[in-house]
């Protein structure tokens, strides 16, 4: 019961901030009221809560991509949020009785789609490929960190995006400092991520 009423809450705060804000304004703080409701359904221990919300954000997130103009600082915070969300609901998933991942994946997909619809959109095309191969190091490092696999997968479909991005849109318009740069970085990148794994192949041999 005190989860129903907690989604009647957040619904009548949804209505006065689209009321106070405007778009595209009203879904920054959208964003940021779901990553909330998340924390909140800590206390309430519910199920219901968690699952109300992710349907909440998709059809923010939806009504955001149809309705409102572009917004960096709202498309940044979609990804925030998302990663956000699926880090609180690994962290304290036995307080949230969730017996499935789905929930989790479902919020990392959503997180590692915008966080490159994101760089895409706010930095200039020279910056785009350097900018994703950057956050594929960074899920990369959130993997050996957190020693979760998910993000390991993300760092891997990241890296991919990037080659796919360099070699059909990239290469032909690219001035030549900034393709070989790009190249440079995706390289090395792909060098440590091969001796860290086979540093760690061997490690795992001698115990």
């Amino acid at each position: 019961m005190p989860a129903v009423y907690a989604c009647f809450g957040y619904l009548a705060l949804s209505t006065a901030i689209y009321g106070f804000s405007g778009m595209p304004l009203a879904f920054f703080w959208l964003a940021l009221q779901s990553l909330l409701v998340v924390s909140m359904a800590l206390w309430f221990r519910s199920r219901i809560l968690v699952v109300a919300n992710a349907l909440i954000y998709i059809l923010i997130l939806a009504a955001y991509g149809v309705l409102s103009p572009l917004s960096h600082p709202v498309n940044f915070s979609f990804a925030f949020v998302s990663l956000g969300s699926a880090r609180i609901m690994n962290w304290q998933r036995e307080r949230l009785t969730l017996q499935t991942e789905n929930l989790r994946i479902l919020y990392l997909a959503l997180g590692f789609v915008m966080v490159l619809y994101s760089l895409h959109s706010a930095l200039p095309p020279q910056y785009v490929a350097l900018s994703w191969t950057v956050a594929a190091a960074a899920y990369f490092l959130f993997s050996v960190i957190l020693r979760n696999i998910k993000y390991r997968w993300m760092a891997l479909f990241t890296f991919l995006a990037t080659v796919i991005y360099l070699f059909l849109i990239d290469l032909p318009r690219l001035d030549p400092e900034f393709r070989v740069a790009a190249f440079i970085f995706l390289g090395l990148m792909a060098l440590g991520i091969s001796l860290f794994y086979s540093k760690l192949k061997r490690f795992l041999k001698k115990r």
